[in-house]
């Protein structure tokens, strides 16, 4: 079994590629973490990066926010 917060913050970024590199993009709004931006001097960036996708995702769209952030991925999804 999944533990909700990992399932909350998975389905909430994607993970995808521009002419700069990998990017960590948010689905419930215009907010992304590039992973080249991170030092890898301290560690993975890759990790680093997803980690900040994390506390963004935890600090920006809260479980009071959940079911509003939802409807916003879907829309973004659907949208032509």
């Amino acid at each position: 079994m999944i533990p909700e917060d990992i399932l909350y913050s998975f389905i909430m970024y994607r993970i995808g590629r521009d002419k700069n590199g990998v990017i960590l993009l948010c689905l419930a709004c215009t907010h992304t973490e590039r992973v080249q931006d991170f030092n890898g001097d301290i560690g993975n960036q890759r990790t680093l990066a997803a980690h900040a996708m994390l506390k963004h995702v935890h600090a920006a769209h809260s479980r009071e926010t959940h079911i509003r952030a939802m409807a916003m991925v879907t829309e973004r999804q659907n949208a032509p």
